[in-house]
């Protein structure tokens, strides 16, 4: 705890001389700090002195961890999924807030950590972090550049340093994160990051040193630049071989290729090396310098989905992982054609590539294990994993496995079908799709549509309402009752692992991007006079709603939720012993979902009420029949937003109102 003691020393050293306002929500006063006052006029915040509240906080940490005999307690990853509820973190967004009225602060390491307890107390105990990574400014989109445009994966942002523990220096602000870890391990927490490896942001900092790592275009076509439209083929198509002729032959395609030109090095080296210097001697930005002297620069990114709606990924560009083309594209390719990259080149896994940029494939494989052995991560999602070569994701998982066997790992894997190879692969569970299909659970097809696949599924599936790509959970949902029943169904799915996007616990309705499932409409869903209107968290200074009442009562339901997934989590987490019924496909507003419990003649039951506006009556007897012919009673657990211990005749009836949620355990006659 050598980290958490250190900043803990610099903010108790410095509690005496503040003088000032510091305001933060009144959300994060969870642990009941009395040295605060109230300010008209700034709604649901209170006024601290930041350095006695934030070292008040870890202080009640500590004391509560030495309470449990845990001070020293490193976690291992969990190996049965079932244990695991995760919270998708932004430390950028989650913390941010304006203290100072003034502007807005970015959320930081220090802020992070101290909400910790915040999170455990919903039932946390995976903390998943978006990119921490140094960023890009250059082509941002929006006033702070996306954290996805990563400019040097082994440096960290230093937007993520707390000013309150001084002036920003690069062992400090890694002191603040090894002190976020530290603090999510003595809690039991994990610590997972999101980890990018396809594309990095257009001047990263590999280009100063390897140039050819890169694929570069003319400067005169980048404002129009953007992957070819392919004649007869369909919008959203997935690249495959049986397409790469098609690719290949139309004319969209020449004329795209023409755009790309060698690296800077090897049009002009002298001018190159001069260029290289006068940045080492003036700081200017490496890729102003090539633009401007030789009218070259990288390439923007894109989907590797044939006849995407998507705009180019102007703020990012392809690393190059093979300096040859596959065989499938080379009978189509001219001599002279500069290196390029296309849908097929972008999607690595699906095309034979023979020559290895071995330097790039060493400088990615040991991204992780640094991050293990300097900071001790516990886990890993990798980024667009399915567009890397499949020899190159099982040598990053080997290397994080060496360190640790029980490193956990999360497969960005959305097609249910890819769910053994990505099994294989070394991965423990995968996205899916259920923040998509839930949308549809008033429909009749929904039971069939989402429990089909994730039975199916040889991975447990991130259980998400909404993801930091979608739309928000509380905009879909629009009430807190929906939203509840929303939680309860997620949390009694088989083969799903619960996880909370930040900001869903407070209903933020505000989309952190647009990149699923949603269109330019989707970033202007607040009232316009609230001060986020328009702003997206992966581009703009944002701050959650923490003002909102929500927080009083949503973290309070989420707690409850999860405490009573917790209890039937052995049943639930095996999904062999759900029992899947096919009179639920048609039912239009009744959802059942039923478990045989091991080792005895019960039967855990979910009955929810699917309709938003109407009520439904449930005759126990006929539903229970085809299940067990013998079904006696049911002890009701849960019922109303609230814990229960009811028994009742299986021959009663039961008004559901409109998303009610029924958890009970239906015991059988003797036979």
């Amino acid at each position: 705890m050598k980290n958490i003691e250190l900043i803990l020393d610099k903010l108790k050293k410095r509690k005496k001389d503040f003088i000032g306002n510091f305001f933060i929500p009144k959300a994060w006063n969870y642990f009941g700090f009395k040295k605060y006052r109230e300010s008209i006029g700034r709604y649901g915040e209170i006024n601290v002195n930041p350095y006695e509240f934030f070292s008040q906080c870890i202080d009640n940490m500590l004391d509560d961890v030495l309470a449990d005999n845990a001070e020293n307690a490193l976690p291992a990853a969990p190996v049965n999924m079932e244990d695991s509820v995760i919270y998708g973190l932004f430390p950028r967004m989650f913390t941010a807030w304006n203290h100072y009225n003034n502007d807005i602060c970015s959320g930081t390491f220090l802020k992070a950590m101290c909400l910790l307890p915040y999170l455990k107390r919903m039932g946390v105990n995976v903390v998943y972090l978006l990119p921490i990574f140094k960023y890009s400014l250059n082509y941002r989109k929006g006033e702070t550049g996306s954290p996805y445009s990563i400019k040097n994966i082994y440096e960290l942002d230093e937007n993520l340093h707390d000013d309150l523990l001084g002036p920003m220096d690069t062992s400090l602000l890694e002191s603040e994160f090894k002190a976020f870890v530290e603090a999510c391990h003595i809690l039991n927490i994990k610590v997972m990051i999101d980890f990018v490896f396809r594309t990095v942001a257009r001047d990263n900092d590999l280009i100063l040193e390897h140039p050819e790592w890169f694929y570069w275009i003319k400067n005169d076509t980048k404002s129009s630049f953007c992957a070819p439209i392919i004649d007869g083929i369909k919008p959203q198509t997935v690249v495959s071989e049986k397409l790469i002729k098609k690719i290949y032959t139309n004319k969209s395609t020449c004329d795209y290729l023409k755009q790309f030109t060698p690296p800077p090095n090897e049009i002009d080296e002298k001018k190159w090396n001069k260029l290289v210097k006068k940045h080492h001697e003036t700081g200017m930005n490496i890729l102003d310098l090539v633009e401007e002297h030789m009218g070259i620069t990288t390439a923007p990114g894109f989907s590797d989905v044939i006849n995407d709606s998507q705009p180019p990924w102007s703020d990012v560009t392809y690393l190059r992982f093979y300096f040859d083309n596959h065989e499938k594209a080379a009978p189509f390719i001219k001599s002279d054609q500069a290196p390029y990259v296309l849908f097929d080149v972008a999607k690595l896994s699906l095309f034979n590539f023979k020559d290895i940029n071995r330097k790039l494939w060493d400088y990615t494989v040991n991204v992780i294990p640094y991050y293990q052995e300097n900071y001790g991560i516990d886990g890993a999602r990798i980024d667009m994993g399915h567009a890397l070569p499949t020899e190159l994701n099982k040598e990053i998982i080997r290397k994080a496995k060496e360190i640790n066997p029980d490193f956990l790992l999360w497969s960005e894997e959305f097609n249910y079908s890819n769910s053994k190879k990505a099994l294989d692969d070394g991965f423990q569970f995968m996205t899916g799709s259920l923040w998509f299909d839930y949308k549809n659970i008033e429909k009749p097809g929904f039971y069939k549509k989402v429990l089909g696949p994730l039975l199916k599924s040889s991975l447990p599936v991130t259980g998400a309402l909404e993801s930091p790509d979608t739309p928000r959970a509380a905009y879909n949902y629009k009430s807190p009752k929906s939203l509840e029943f929303m939680a309860i169904i997620n949390n009694f799915m088989p083969n799903v692992i619960p996880m909370i996007n930040n900001g869903m616990e407070i209903m933020e309705i505000q989309p952190m991007n647009l990149g699923l499932d949603n269109t330019e409409e989707g970033r202007f869903v607040l009232p316009e006079d609230d001060p986020m209107y328009g702003k997206l968290a992966f581009f703009d200074n944002y701050m959650l709603h923490w003002n909102n009442d929500s927080w009083i009562t949503m973290p309070d339901f989420l707690e409850k939720s999860f405490i009573l997934r917790n209890r039937f989590k052995k049943i639930i987490g095996n999904k062999d012993n759900f029992i899947y019924q096919k009179n639920m496909e048609s039912n239009k507003k009744l959802l059942m979902l039923c478990y045989k419990i091991p080792n005895n003649d019960d039967y855990l039951v979910v009955l929810g009420n699917k309709s938003s506006k109407e009520s439904i009556q449930v005759e126990l007897n006929k539903l229970l029949y085809d299940i067990t012919q013998t079904a006696d009673s049911i002890k009701i657990v849960y019922m109303e937003r609230n814990f229960y211990n009811h028994t009742m005749s299986a021959q009663s009836k039961i008004l559901l109102q409109p998303k009610d949620v029924i958890v009970g355990i239906v015991s059988t006659k003797p036979h």
